[in-house]
């Protein structure tokens, strides 16, 4: 889901137009970074479009404002916000 702004819980615009944001993250399983290391390792050739489709196909979209810290975890289409516990 790209959108064009993200307006947090806080107010904060986070601004998604301007091509790769800072504020957009993915959250991708360890098991898949292995699995794309043990590729690049064993020297097997993948291009950028197959580098891209085996992260695309289990990353989860984050977006974290620079405001408040807050993160946005995107789930089935809805994101779930999350805020830093203080001590």
């Amino acid at each position: 889901m790209n959108m064009s702004k993200f307006i947090c819980k806080c107010g904060c615009i986070i601004n998604l137009s301007e091509g790769w944001s800072s504020n957009e993250l993915a959250l991708i399983p360890e098991s898949r970074i292995e699995k794309i290391g043990d590729a690049l390792d064993q020297k097997e050739s993948l291009t950028i479009d197959q580098f891209y489709d085996l992260i695309d196909e289990v990353k989860s979209v984050v977006y974290r404002c620079e405001k408040c810290q807050r993160l946005h975890l995107e789930e089935d289409g809805k994101f779930s916000s999350y805020l830093k516990e203080v001590d």
